[in-house]
């Protein structure tokens, strides 16, 4: 059974900053692959939720594949909350306060 998702509006965020830089960096197609490979690993998350352990108050971390990003959720019964997408050098203190 493929689990819903939910995203928390922070995360709309952590999107579109990530999208930006690599923009920058490698112009819209690298922007796209980003994209691409997010959607692919929430889709993987989606099918297989309890495949990553949980590391700090149920919320679970996720790798993203080709990019130095991390997707922070926790199951809620039927539904993935999505708390954030961040580069994997930044803080997990944000995703912790989101948390709360």
């Amino acid at each position: 059974m493929a689990f819903s998702v939910r995203f928390l509006a922070e995360v709309k965020t952590d999107l579109a900053e990530a999208k930006k830089y690599y923009f920058k960096k490698g112009g819209n197609p690298l922007s796209e692959d980003f994209k691409a490979e997010i959607n692919s690993e929430i889709d993987y998350i989606r099918k297989f939720p309890e495949h990553y352990q949980v590391q700090y108050q149920n919320l679970r971390r996720a790798l993203v594949t080709k990019f130095p990003y991390a997707i922070f959720y926790q199951i809620s019964e039927d539904t993935l909350i999505i708390f954030a997408i961040l580069h994997t050098r930044q803080g997990y203190k944000k995703v912790y306060k989101r948390n709360q």
